[in-house]
């Protein structure tokens, strides 16, 4: 049951699953409410039919019986009420009210002065309250006076919040067949309370059904949710370049049937990325050995022209590029042809500071300061050589993004069960509509680079396990962080 309602309150739970659930239990509802009025209406509609049946062929009886007491009725006159033949037809009305249970009996005139009545107190004479107050009683009254034989509907009395029903039958002279009074029988809806009862047993099982119905929908919504929320991760690992995980659905409908495709898609995908990738090496490998030719050849002529010659300048600029499209060239072959981790315990405090020491020569050429704020002790079984040319990109990427000048700090620290890196930079930071292509592949917004340095990154980060991830304030620097999975302290066997 806790389950079912922390299903429902869960922030991402309101796709989907909340609207299977939500659609079944309100149906569940519907049918329920239903069903429960319907009951109630036709348990409500047939007792108060039988009453209404009982009551006026009650009703019919003592207005027959009274019938033959015409002349006398018809004599009545207010003070009458001490004649013995009056005690005696109240007394037989009293006897016949406790034997239907009735709560009051009375006989009146057709402008509804009051003859004989069970209440106590009552007068010769005095209008009927019924009969001359109350709207549906009145039309009931006058059918009586009209020769029929009716009931009123089901009624609340304001005094006790019992429910009454009243019948009218007239009192028919049996030689004339005029109609010379009426009667009235008033009779307690005793079998309310227990269709009240039932009424709130309805509500109640209502109530359960819908716990249950809500407990049963929450499992029935996983259980069709799942596999759709496995297409939709595998979708996003496809989506961010991550073919190595399968797509794998248990399952023989249509969810079943679209896993298979996605399947046939991600095998696809992986086997044109394998050839681009196969090409791209090919190209960049074809390509460096010329590079490296012209770069010593450039050398060499450099070497005999004297220093103040203009083309030894120019020479050297060659040369320069030709450098900046041999670590293109480099960064290409990485991405292409990637090696699988060779996963050693290694100490990460060395690892920053191996990286920040290669490009200390680079710092000291941009007037960048360098920082670090390194926890000892903290160990990752990762491949050094890739977690260090990550660390190597993410400071060039904050030398880069520093023209200037500025700080580069690197820290680390442990946070739950891993170790995160923390490269940060004085630089401009990384507007808005850059960060969501930062890590794709030959994405770069500089006139040089091959756009592969931070997918390097990324790449190495997940064969190894970890990930990374920016903090950007546009305007106040860029921090990426390395986050690697932690070795506890008892299997730290071996350090790289």
């Amino acid at each position: 049951m806790n389950a079912a309602f922390r299903f429902l309150r869960h922030p991402r739970r309101g796709t989907l699953s909340r609207r299977l659930v939500l659609s079944f239990v309100a149906l569940s509802m519907v049918v329920l409410a239903v069903s429960g009025w319907t009951l109630y209406r036709q348990a409500l509609d047939s007792l108060e039919r039988q009453l209404a049946t009982h009551l006026m062929a009650e009703t019919q009886l003592i207005a027959s019986r009274l019938s033959s007491q015409h002349q006398v009725l018809r004599l009545l006159q207010p003070g009458y009420e001490n004649f013995n033949w009056y005690h005696i037809e109240v007394g037989k009305l009293v006897r016949d009210s406790q034997a239907l249970g009735a709560r009051r009996i009375y006989v009146f005139d057709p402008s509804g002065r009051g003859l004989l009545d069970t209440r106590q107190g009552a007068r010769i004479g005095r209008d009927v309250h019924e009969v001359q107050h109350d709207r549906f009683h009145r039309e009931k009254v006058r059918e009586a006076f009209q020769g029929q034989v009716t009931h009123t509907r089901r009624f609340i009395d304001e005094d006790t919040g019992v429910h009454h029903m009243t019948g009218y039958a007239p009192i028919i002279h049996p030689r004339t067949g005029d109609v010379i009074a009426g009667v009235g029988v008033d009779i307690g809806a005793s079998y309310m309370e227990a269709i009240l009862g039932f009424k709130r047993s309805v509500v109640l099982f209502a109530a359960l059904g819908a716990l249950v119905t809500l407990v049963v929908a929450v499992g029935v919504a996983r259980h069709i949710t799942r596999p759709v929320k496995r297409l939709v991760t595998a979708a996003r690992e496809i989506g961010r370049g991550n073919l190595e995980r399968a797509v794998h659905i248990e399952a023989t409908d249509e969810i079943g049937m679209l896993g298979e495709t996605m399947e046939e898609m991600r095998q696809k995908i992986l086997a044109r990325d394998a050839q681009l990738r196969q090409m791209l090496g090919g190209v960049a490998h074809e390509m460096r050995n010329p590079l490296s030719g012209i770069e010593i050849y450039a050398g060499l002529i450099a070497e005999d022209l004297p220093d103040g010659d203009a083309r030894k300048q120019h020479i050297q600029k060659v040369i320069g590029e030709v450098r900046t499209l041999s670590d293109v060239i480099s960064e290409v072959l990485d991405f292409a042809r990637p090696s699988q981790p060779h996963a050693d315990v290694v100490d990460v405090k060395r690892l920053v500071e191996d990286a920040a020491f290669l490009l200390s020569p680079e710092m000291e050429t941009a007037n960048v300061v360098y920082e670090q704020s390194l926890e000892e002790g903290l160990r990752a079984r990762v491949d050094a050589e890739q977690i260090k040319r990550a660390l190597i990109n993410l400071m060039k990427n904050a030398l880069q993004a520093m023209d200037a000048g500025g700080r580069l700090r690197a820290t680390t620290h442990a946070e739950n069960e891993n170790i995160v890196i923390r490269i940060a930079d004085d630089g401009p930071g990384i507007p808005a509509s850059v960060r969501q292509h930062l890590f794709e592949p030959f994405f770069t917004t500089r006139q040089k680079g091959s756009g592969l340095g931070l997918a390097i990154v990324q790449q190495a980060a997940e064969k190894n396990g970890g990930r990374v991830e920016l903090e950007s304030v546009e305007g106040e620097g860029a921090v990426f962080r390395l986050v690697l999975p932690q070795v506890p302290a008892e299997r730290r066997e071996v350090i790289a």
